[in-house]
């Protein structure tokens, strides 16, 4: 995320449906601990269906060292005292890229309260102007309040497969999904 696109989209104050207030802001340098600690608190459902990398402090750590990173946005919701409650990203591999990669996770204690659609939704306002014109994902079956989210939030199944057994966790079949941000 380059400095004058942090500029134009400030951290956003949202308010849960539980009455929690939060803010959707960027990633910055210094949240590696901050991430470290979110990641810490995800349950075995998170490690389960959030799998670009593992859910641990050096992740955490190496994520926030790519903050200032032009091809990824990174995009965290924070409580007033600190804590992270949800983190999602997209990602694309070339300047011209025709699409994007988008990974979220959230926190057990934020599932089920709106943290997810606010959080997506700030990533889809800022998609609509940085990065690739297209963003895709994909998401275990299993995962079905996801993928009703995904889909309340216009992406599309493009097709299904299965993802290979990982992390102590067997294959299982998944949905590849695309939607466009502009």
């Amino acid at each position: 995320m380059t400095a004058s696109d942090r500029q134009r989209f400030p951290p956003k104050p949202v308010t849960l449906k539980d009455g929690r207030a939060a803010t959707v802001r960027f990633l910055l340098a210094d949240d590696g601990p901050r991430l470290g600690e979110f990641y810490e608190r995800c349950d075995n459902n998170a490690k389960r269906f959030y799998y670009p990398h593992d859910l641990d402090r050096e992740h955490a750590l190496a994520n926030a060292a790519r903050a200032d990173s032009p091809m990824e946005v990174v995009l965290l919701l924070v409580t007033p005292d600190g804590r992270v409650g949800g983190y999602a990203w997209y990602r694309w591999r070339d300047p011209k890229a025709e699409t994007s990669g988008f990974g979220i996770c959230i926190a057990p204690d934020f599932q089920s309260c709106g943290a997810g659609r606010l959080i997506m939704e700030r990533v889809l306002e800022v998609a609509h102007e940085v990065g690739p014109p297209r963003m895709h994902l994909s998401c275990q079956h299993a995962n079905f309040r996801a993928v009703e989210l995904y889909q309340k939030l216009g992406f599309r199944v493009t097709r299904e497969t299965m993802i290979r057994a990982r992390r102590g966790w067997p294959a299982e079949p998944e949905y590849w999904m695309e939607r466009a941000v502009r």
